[in-house]
């Protein structure tokens, strides 16, 4: 009878220490990175940029930081001895951001830096290839490179250098080398400038953040033309694409309108704060407009909806179903609560869908700047079932 109250006990102990095991594996899940298919390793670095123009805004009593953040992910050849980069970096401000940034507690994100990327620190650059494009990433509002890291990967092992732009007060949080840190405004920051209404201040950030592309632009030039840099003639430099998701596709169509030609890929964008002659030429740059059923919904769709269609270039629109905005930026594998309350798509619960928004991206700038047929992201859409891809 003691024996078999006791193997009863004893199982009773296991049921809940497995039942605990998988709720905090469901918690706390450790969601890799898939491995990118570019016959190049990648490298990481995380760079400083000057911002030679930073403002100040006596309304909200801020002043902005003069430097920007940049990570930058490249090919490499040689990674052995060199550290795999976490996804997020083991760093309790971090970790406060984002819980500023998502109300969740920052426990939840602590375990994050164990999630492993494809990335390797400091790697030198690739010696056997050159020529590489780059792709700057311009962020959502609130958000860090890192969100981005499977796309940029994607891209650096098929040849290209992606740069992530991080703008003080624009994500959410931004460290510097001198420990100087920088918190997310706030998405009450629009109610908080004190001057003009919704649509002003919209274009007042949007121009303000545009000009960090060109302070990266020469940065990277410097870089590329700089005898003693390992980078050295490793960059085409006119070769260069954006990539924005939400605030970042606005100010990325802020920039296209004096820089005509740049392509670009935009992640539902926010077409908010744009005349509708401006849409009209900004989106008549070569582009890929990624929509989410939740962004094309909202006013953003009701914009797109009256912009003309005529262009002189071939641009595409895929329509992409049961996705949610924030999906763009790899927010489902932060927590799987992110599903659980509805903010984010069932799309996403696909095991390939971080995949699948990457190639279409990469099909789109390999088209553009290696000349490969469109026909691959065609052949994409269609295999996806969420996919609906369409020319305008």
């Amino acid at each position: 009878m003691r024996s078999e109250a006791g193997n009863s006990m004893i199982a009773a102990i296991l049921g809940i220490l497995f039942g605990a095991l998988a709720i905090l594996n469901y918690l706390f899940p450790l969601n890799h990175m898939p491995v990118p298919d570019g016959p190049h390793k990648v490298g990481f670095r995380s760079l400083e940029v000057t911002n030679p123009e930073p403002i100040g805004v006596s309304g909200i009593s801020y002043s902005d930081s003069t430097k920007i953040r940049l990570d930058i992910w490249y090919p490499a050849d040689e990674i052995s001895g060199y550290e795999r980069k976490g996804w997020i970096d083991n760093d309790p401000i971090i970790f406060e951001g984002f819980e500023i940034m998502t109300g969740y507690p920052k426990g939840l994100f602590e375990h994050l830096y164990r999630v492993r990327t494809n990335s390797f620190v400091d790697a030198p650059p690739s010696v056997n290839s050159s020529g590489w494009p780059v792709v700057i990433l311009l962020l959502g509002w609130s958000s860090i490179s890192e969100l981005h890291t499977s796309l940029a990967e994607s891209l650096a092992s098929s040849g290209y250098l992606v740069a992530g732009i991080e703008h003080p007060g624009a994500c959410a949080v931004v460290t510097f080398s001198d420990d100087s840190v920088y918190y997310f405004l706030g998405n009450d920051l629009l109610e908080r400038l004190p001057e003009g209404n919704r649509e002003n201040k919209l274009r007042f950030l949007s121009e303000y953040l545009s000009r960090d592309i060109d302070y990266v632009i020469e940065f990277l030039r410097e870089m590329n033309e700089d005898t003693h840099s390992d980078f050295y003639g490793r960059l085409s430099m006119e070769d260069i694409g954006l990539y924005g998701h939400s605030g970042g596709g606005s100010v990325a169509i802020r920039y296209a309108l004096s820089n005509e030609e740049v392509p670009m890929v935009l992640a539902d964008p926010t077409l908010e704060g744009f005349t509708i002659q401006e849409l009209v030429s900004g989106l008549s740059n070569p582009v890929l407009l990624m929509t989410s059923s939740e962004w094309e919904s909202g006013v953003n769709g009701e914009f797109l909806s009256v912009v003309s269609k005529d262009s002189a270039n071939s641009n595409y629109n895929l329509s992409i179903s049961d996705m949610r905005h924030v999906d763009f930026a790899m927010v489902r594998n932060l927590s799987p609560l992110t599903y659980f309350f509805g903010e984010t798509g069932r799309f996403m619960n696909k095991r390939d869908a971080v995949n699948y928004l990457d190639s279409a991206v990469k099909f789109f700038f390999d088209n553009i700047f290696f000349g490969r047929s469109i026909e691959a992201l065609f052949k994409l859409s269609n295999s996806v079932p969420e996919f609906s891809l369409s020319e305008y």
